[in-house]
């Protein structure tokens, strides 16, 4: 997804659009901040899957792909932006929900991806 997409999506999930927010440079840096923030938890994701951890990545303009799992990208940062844009208009109690609806998405997705479960007599369910 695009650093527009996301931005959008947690602008439309606080009720506000994007489009009328006049600082979108405040917008990107709240996306980089809740980029870094998922780090730990899209690594944890690609160290199950066999994949090259991140070690630093950001959007530096609102038409640049984010490089993270699509469940992050389309649940949790949306979320993170919400949480942001709540605190700016001074509203708490959205932010702290929005925050944990964040946080909540992210250990979701980490642990998402489990191994197969077997029973006790040794097969497979």
């Amino acid at each position: 997804m695009t650093a527009y997409e996301i931005i959008n999506k947690g602008f439309g999930a606080a009720g506000e659009s994007f489009e009328d927010y006049p600082d979108k440079s405040l917008a990107l840096i709240w996306l980089n901040i809740t980029i870094a923030e998922s780090r730990d938890a899209e690594n944890l994701v690609r160290k199950k899957n066999g994949k090259q951890l991140l070690s630093d990545t950001a959007a530096g303009t609102l038409t640049e792909d984010v490089d993270m799992c699509n469940d992050i990208c389309a649940i949790a940062l949306p979320y993170g932006i919400a949480a942001y844009l709540a605190a700016d208009r001074q509203d708490s109690h959205m932010a702290a929900i929005f925050r944990n609806r964040f946080i909540t998405a992210l250990q979701n997705r980490a642990k998402g991806d489990e191994f197969t479960i077997q029973d006790l007599y040794g097969g497979e369910i």
